[in-house]
């Protein structure tokens, strides 16, 4: 399900003075000809100037911005068009000829074939400027308009967790284990990886046995050894000069790549609010911006939070099938397959990012190397809250 935007037409800004008087004819942006007599005249502007600075269509702007929602945007380009909305509500699984694996990859393509009596039609949950590409193809030739259906992002989603969800849960668990098992912290099936814990824990009750109060000292002495190493890195840590942040280099919108953000949420009702209004803030266009909450399916307080709260960005809610484990781990490799990002960022419940954070993020690749894989941004713990002892150390 897809938390909508529903917010009032207004929030698509009116663009400046110079940028209206230059604005493209309409004919550039033939993926809302559709809904222009429906809107006002600023909020169709907005959205085209939008689409100039993004790079993206002025569908996706509209439905950003909480113009229009997502399904009544492609029921009423679908009825200009003559393609069908295909709501997916009664599709079967014996429809779509693909495997539950390619099923799964579907969702983050936005294609899903299905069959009926007519044949095979595909199914497009339109993103980018997908929608134009696709109305030049049937300008062109008016006879492809019968090979495609438009759906939502959402709802594509719901079809394959609904037909795919014991796949999807084996891939979140076991496929890392698979793939690379160096890189996984799944346990181990061999027999011999128990005997060195078994020897271990025989010497120690040997030693204990045989000499019992030398044993438990130097227990001690090694657990007091961890704890100052401990310690020492994190003052030293402490003393380290960061220096300045460097300035964010000027990039335009329409060069940034869709920056996928995934949290993971399990009975953070009460996070919910703080939480979505600190991603809100997130200094990148919402066009580009894919937010995905994965919650587990069971969570009704923390969906129900989600679902009631009107946002100021789309926000896509992920239901984790059941299946073990209950982890984050699992939740956020559920949610990933979804995602339809460049780059991916996770947070928690208790996060506020900067709003800079994207960006800072971005740069930090593009000067890393290819050897960069991922960053860590920097974190302020508050916790003031929870008593007078917190409150003095900050």
């Amino acid at each position: 399900m897809r938390a909508g935007a529903t917010g009032a037409a207004g929030a698509l800004t009116q663009p400046e003075d110079g940028i209206a008087a230059s604005r493209p004819s309409p004919s550039r942006f033939p993926e809302i000809d559709c809904i222009r007599p429906m809107l006002a005249p600023g909020v169709i502007a907005a959205a085209e100037d939008r689409a100039v600075r993004t790079g993206f269509g002025a569908d996706r702007a509209l439905i950003g911005a909480g113009a229009v929602s997502e399904d009544d945007f492609l029921r009423v380009l679908g009825t200009a068009t003559g393609v069908p909305f295909e709501p997916l509500n009664g599709a079967s699984r014996n429809q779509c000829p693909l495997s539950d694996e390619r099923l799964i990859d579907a969702a983050a393509a936005g294609l899903l074939p299905l069959t009926d009596d007519d044949g095979l039609c595909l199914v497009v949950a339109p993103r980018g400027t997908a929608a134009r590409r696709l109305l030049r193809l049937i300008a062109d030739d008016p006879a492809q308009a019968r090979r495609f259906c438009f759906t939502s992002a959402a709802r594509l989603n719901g079809f394959v967790l609904r037909h795919a969800a014991r796949a999807v849960i084996a891939r979140a668990t076991d496929r890392l284990a698979e793939m690379w098992p160096m890189l996984s912290a799944a346990p181990v099936a061999r027999r011999d990886a128990v005997w060195p814990g078994v020897g271990l824990l025989l010497l120690i009750l040997v030693a204990l046995l045989a000499a019992p109060t030398p044993t438990v000292l130097v227990c001690e002495l090694m657990l007091a050894a961890v704890f100052l190493a401990w310690l020492g890195l994190r003052l030293f840590c402490a003393t380290l000069d960061h220096g300045e942040a460097p300035p964010i280099a000027d990039g335009r919108d329409d060069a940034l790549p869709v920056y996928t953000v995934i949290v993971a949420l399990y009975r953070e009702a009460a996070s919910v609010g703080g939480l979505l209004s600190a991603l809100e803030r997130l200094d990148y266009p919402r066009e580009k911006l894919d937010l995905i909450v994965a919650v587990e399916a069971d969570d009704h307080e923390t969906r129900a939070a989600l679902a009631a709260r009107k946002n100021r960005i789309p926000v896509t809610v992920i239901p984790v099938p059941h299946g073990g484990p209950r982890t984050k781990p699992k939740a956020l490799n559920v949610a990933l397959p979804f995602a339809q990002g460049t780059f991916t960022a996770v947070y928690d419940a208790e996060d506020r990012p900067e709003p800079d954070q994207l960006r800072r993020a971005l740069q930090a690749f593009a000067t890393g190397g290819d050897d960069l894989a991922c960053v860590q941004a920097r974190l302020c713990i508050d916790n003031t809250d929870d008593g007078c002892l917190a409150r003095g150390l900050r």
